[in-house]
């Protein structure tokens, strides 16, 4: 129905498209199959966003062209126009491709053979060799933040004069080289945080904020880590501009959220990958489940403890009880809680003492 329908539209467009010429008239009309609905899809990329894998792989056989046969054996042409990201124009909202909708919507029924070669074809040709240099760079700015924190947090010596007195050395003041290390070990950690974070900045002008954060797998884990590590090291060089505490528990936070970075570049490849997702995947599935039931029981529990041990609660309680009760039942046996002594109410308590004569539970006396 689809290929009858795009032949049919194919001879009217050309019966249309000579009266332009007659009319001297350059009208560009969009292609049927290139049209996009109003969520911004064309046919083709329809077809990959309901989960369609029949109707998807057949348009991509329909779209293809053979360049020559020779036997069985053939050599065939896929156009990329909306199978493959597309060149971004000025003005104008590049549509998703096959490829970004199947990487969005995590779908392993869109897998087809034409999709596995046309990223076979990117890991080999540019991807493989951008990320093993960016894994190097990462690699090298880590080891230089490690660095730069343990010769920052270098311990206090202490030493004993000529007169046997105990002498407290400052660490870092023991040698100026390592005070000129640490400077521009220093350095290289803010400017690689400001780098990292003006290039996730453009990064969010691009594909808008909604789709930076709304991205899955190890795109989504890099975007996390970065932004996040880039917070923790602005967060630790203010802390140290204004001379505040807490200083030590954010670079800590950083440390770990850094090497826990490298575990993005380890996800492409078969040795590494499936024991990083499969941490992935119990960390955001199972142990966020239990996290958040957790969280639930210990709060309720908590409140629940809270009021039961709270004397200042017990007391309002037992005032609200006993305000709403007659003097009758109050005078009952069973809801006494005091002696009476000569018509005058006395609470009676049972009291220790100890070998002087106070009172064993008395604190005041215990301090002096």
């Amino acid at each position: 129905m689809y290929a009858k329908f795009k032949a049919r539209w194919r001879e009217q467009q050309t019966v249309t498209d000579q009266k332009l010429s007659r009319n001297s008239k350059s009208i560009e009309i969009v292609k049927l199959w290139n049209r996009l609905n109003k969520d911004g899809l064309t046919p083709l990329t329809l077809a990959a966003d309901l989960g369609q894998a029949k109707m998807l792989s057949w348009l991509l056989y329909e779209r293809k062209k053979i360049q020559w046969s020779y036997g069985n054996v053939s050599c065939v042409l896929h156009p990329l126009d909306q199978f493959d990201l597309d060149f971004q124009k000025e003005g104008k909202q590049r549509p998703l491709s096959v490829l970004e909708v199947m990487i969005k919507n995590n779908d392993p029924k869109l897998v087809h053979p034409i999709i596995i070669s046309l990223i076979d074809k990117k890991w080999k040709q540019f991807a493989y060799r951008i990320l093993i240099r960016r894994f190097f760079l990462t690699f090298v700015y880590l080891l230089s933040f490690l660095i730069t924190t343990i010769l920052e947090q270098a311990p206090s010596e202490t030493t004993a004069d000529e007169n046997d007195k105990t002498v407290t050395t400052d660490g870092k003041s023991l040698d100026f080289s390592r005070q000129i290390i640490s400077a521009v070990g220093r350095f290289i950690v803010i400017e690689g945080a400001l780098w990292k974070s003006a290039y996730e900045i453009n990064e969010m002008c691009t594909l808008g904020l909604w789709n930076y954060w709304n991205s899955a797998g190890s795109i989504f884990l890099e975007n996390f880590l970065a932004c996040s590590f880039c917070f923790c090291i602005f967060t630790v060089q203010t802390l140290r501009l204004f001379d505040m505490q807490h200083e030590t528990v954010i670079l800590a936070f950083a440390s770990l959220l850094g090497w826990s970075y490298m575990f993005f570049f380890t996800m492409p490849f078969r040795f590494t990958g499936p024991f990083v997702i499969m941490i992935y995947k119990m960390l955001f599935n199972d142990v966020l489940r239990f996290c958040i039931i957790y969280i639930i029981f210990l709060t309720g529990f908590s409140q629940c403890f809270f009021i039961l041990f709270n004397g200042n609660e017990r007391a309002r309680i037992a005032l609200n009880i006993e305000s709403r009760m007659s003097t009758s039942k109050r005078q009952l046996n069973i809801n006494k809680y005091r002696v009476d002594v000569q018509g005058e109410r006395y609470l009676q308590v049972e009291q220790v003492n100890d070998a002087l004569g106070y009172p064993k539970d008395d604190e005041a006396n215990d301090d002096e």
